[in-house]
């Protein structure tokens, strides 16, 4: 019997998101895990879980209805085939609720410290990460590179087109090139473009930014000092794409940057 095996150390990252309410599945989407000195954190889309669009406030789903909970798609750990001895994944769905009990309804996720919603991007504190087959976006295990990101680069949106996966729930890998600068913000939010057909279910995303051949790190300039070979780098997340509406415009998808989603998570440190 053969047992497929994942190629790819990034396709453990990314987890299906089901927003729901009332045990009724509104939507799919994207979430991951980012490893921070305060914790392990959930890390998706603010429009996932608050169910409006960031911008105007309207409702996204088109029966009204906004979530009380994510369903999440969770790769664990089914130990050995017996004929083969390879690794056996099996997927839980968990349930997490997205407010506090009792008449609060405190919302359980952290917004970004000066822009809140605008900054398209949520954390939630979880523990046991360390039990599932999850890693962690930012892992030391997936050897990635400080690359000085440029335009044109090519860059991989990991997630699931329109609820779709690449078999046992494994990520859609959609390539992408880096359009903008992304040194400078867009509108004064930390985000920027990037060229890519991506399509609904995508957002909450990571996205990693990938050289190939011969590359300098960020911030050197001594050429004796540059790297031969491929180099990875974590970039930020996914949230969706201008002109999203008429599949011939722009096809420009929004990222916001690590650096915003570093001083979200700096936000919750503080506060605990």
């Amino acid at each position: 019997m053969h047992i497929p095996q994942v190629r790819e150390a990034l396709s453990w990252v990314p987890i299906k998101v089901k927003p729901s309410f009332d045990g009724t599945e509104l939507s799919v989407a994207t979430g991951f895990f980012y490893q921070h000195h305060a914790g392990t954190f959930l890390i998706t889309n603010y429009h996932v879980v608050n169910g409006r669009h960031p911008e105007t406030g309207e409702i996204l789903h088109r029966y009204g209805g906004c979530p009380d909970s994510l369903v999440l798609g969770v790769a664990t750990d089914a130990g050995d085939h017996k004929q083969t001895g390879a690794r056996i994944v099996q997927w839980k769905w968990l349930t997490l609720r997205l407010f506090a009990g009792g008449d609060s309804k405190e919302p359980v996720w952290a917004e970004h410290p000066k822009h809140g919603g605008g900054f398209d991007v949520v954390a939630i504190r979880l523990s046991g990460i360390e039990n599932t087959r999850i890693t962690a976006a930012n892992a030391e295990s997936l050897d990635l590179e400080r690359l000085r990101v440029c335009p044109s680069m090519e860059a991989f949106v990991l997630g699931y087109p329109r609820g779709m996966s690449g078999g046992g729930h494994f990520p859609i890998w959609k390539r992408a090139t880096i359009a903008t600068e992304p040194g400078f913000d867009l509108d004064g939010l930390p985000r920027f473009y990037i060229d890519t057909a991506t399509r609904e279910g995508m957002s909450g995303s990571p996205v990693y930014a990938q050289e190939v051949g011969y590359w300098l790190p960020e911030d050197e300039t001594d050429e004796r000092k540059a790297v031969i070979g491929k180099g990875r780098r974590f970039v930020g997340v996914y949230s969706g794409r201008l002109g999203a509406e008429d599949e011939f415009k722009a096809q420009l998808g929004i990222v916001w940057k690590e650096s915003g989603l570093i001083a979200l998570l700096e936000a919750v440190a503080n506060r605990t």
